[in-house]
């Protein structure tokens, strides 16, 4: 499927260290979607409301009933915050969904179309990469500290709000060359998938940082190469490893 796969293979695992990275600090810094993801729960009901031609908003109020309980049950399971599930949710049904009415240019406007990615795009997503991995580990004591113990920070006279911009405008770039790979909706699959589950198997923060690291670039080599071997959409394929990691997540006794 790809004219030019190893480089793109390359160009996708850099991505992917890097949102794994970022996505540590997402998930810790409770900065996952909420409100918005939420709304997408319903997409997969609404799907099979068309399909078998039932009313559609009844499937997804359906849907939305039994994401809000998955999420409830999750929560009171494990240790991580309901933004954190509410985002692994929210990009596995809205995989589901699209997988049950296939849209071409929806395709390729929200779930990425890497496939149509230049070489010099693909290289300078590389570098915008190991930019933020860089920066993100030279900063990574004062991030951490920003990020889990803010009253300890400020103590060693770290600036909360210099370090909320620094993750800002690395959760920015992170953002911008994870795209082509997943798209717009589905981005969520290499920052918050991957550390939401590692948060959930990790008891001490480095831990949690090279697993979340370790996830995402298995989620996004994995769909990249089911793409190239089976002509499957590299985005939707990422997110449903990434959905399946943190599934077996949950059976780590606690």
């Amino acid at each position: 499927m790809f004219e030019n796969f190893p480089l793109i293979l390359i160009s996708g695992i850099a991505v992917a260290t890097a949102s794994g990275l970022i996505g540590t600090f997402l998930v810790v810094r409770k900065m996952t979607l909420m409100s918005d993801a939420l709304s997408h729960v319903a997409l997969p009901g609404i799907a099979l409301g068309i399909i078998f031609n039932f009313q559609p908003l009844v499937g997804g109020v359906v849907f939305l009933f039994f994401g809000i309980l998955l999420i409830w049950k999750i929560e009171n399971k494990t240790k991580l915050a309901i933004e954190s599930i509410t985002g692994v949710l929210f990009v596995t049904t809205l995989a589901v969904g699209t997988l049950l009415i296939p849209e071409t240019e929806l395709l390729e406007t929200f779930f990425g179309s890497v496939e149509k990615t230049t070489s010099f795009q693909l290289i300078l997503q590389t570098i915008i990469a190991v930019i933020v991995i860089a920066t993100a580990l030279k900063y990574l004591k004062p991030l951490t500290l920003s990020s889990v113990a803010p009253d300890l920070a400020a103590s060693e006279k770290i600036s909360h709000a210099k370090m909320q911009f620094l993750l800002l405008t690395l959760i920015t770039l992170t953002i911008s060359i994870g795209i082509s790979f997943v798209g717009v909706l589905l981005i969520s699959a290499l920052s918050i998938v991957p550390a939401a589950t590692a948060r959930n198997l990790s008891d001490n923060f480095k831990l949690f940082i090279r697993l979340s690291v370790i996830l995402a670039i298995f989620s996004l080599t994995g769909g990249l190469y089911i793409s190239h071997v089976w002509h499957f959409d590299p985005g939707i394929a990422t997110v449903l490893i990434s959905a399946f990691f943190f599934v077996l997540s949950l059976f780590k006794k606690q």
